[in-house]
């Protein structure tokens, strides 16, 4: 976590806390009120984080936390199809792994993308 702090929001970090090895447990205890964003959106690696603070750091005022939340699979759907709809989220929520078939092809279609 010194490592991570020291290194801020940039690239270098995003290859940090991707790695095996990186916590995650009581990243959401810890870090879901953080003032920073890019502590924040660590809470939603957190494997004990509730779809309900998924879904509060999916409106959170930085798009790197809410892009985050909104690519998680316990994003309550109702979410997960507002996101879509939301410029800034799309791509994040068009990559959630919970996202049922019949979403994906409505959202291919609306983008006119042939079948």
């Amino acid at each position: 976590m010194r490592v991570y702090a020291r290194l801020g929001g940039t690239f270098s970090a995003w290859m940090a806390e991707t790695h095996p090895r990186f916590p995650r447990e009581g990243l959401a205890a810890r870090y879901a009120d953080h003032p920073d964003g890019n502590y924040r959106r660590l809470a939603v690696r957190d494997p004990a984080a509730t779809p309900t603070l998924i879904e509060r750091l999916s409106h959170d005022p930085a798009v790197w936390t809410r892009q985050a939340a909104v690519g998680d699979p316990r994003l309550p759907f109702h979410r997960l199809r507002e996101a879509l709809h939301v410029p800034d989220l799309a791509s994040s929520a068009g990559a959630n792994p919970a996202l049922p078939e019949d979403e994906i092809a409505a959202v291919l279609d609306r983008a006119d993308v042939p079948a």
